[in-house]
């Protein structure tokens, strides 16, 4: 008689998980559905190698992480904790950037 009731016991803690994870997908589904979609933004990033080939001076291979970075539209924040270093130092690499490409060039900083 034990073993039955263990038995049904693990049977239904098997179910109730089964039934609670299927609760869970089916929750975060309808939140992503929430979501509006993002807004059209009116300034279009350029592309990469563009502004590589827009440059001036050549950039350090620094340099270019950081261009990259930019150009995907990451705030100084963001940069700043993926590159482990201060928001002063991202500030700093914008003003290189900007050095080594001509003055009427569009970035997005």
């Amino acid at each position: 008689m034990e073993g039955l009731i263990i038995f049904l016991l693990s049977v239904s803690i098997v179910v109730g998980l089964a039934v609670l994870a299927t609760v869970l997908l089916h929750f975060r589904q309808w939140r992503r559905s929430l979501t509006p979609p993002p807004a059209p933004s009116s300034f279009s990033l350029p592309d990469y190698s563009a502004v590589l080939n827009a440059s001036v001076k050549p950039f350090s291979p620094t340099e270019k992480k950081y261009l990259a970075l930019f150009l995907e539209g990451k705030s100084t924040e963001e940069i700043s904790a993926a590159m482990q270093v201060e928001p002063s130092s991202v500030y700093t690499m914008k003003y290189r950037i900007r050095k080594k490409l001509p003055k009427d060039y569009p970035l997005p900083f």
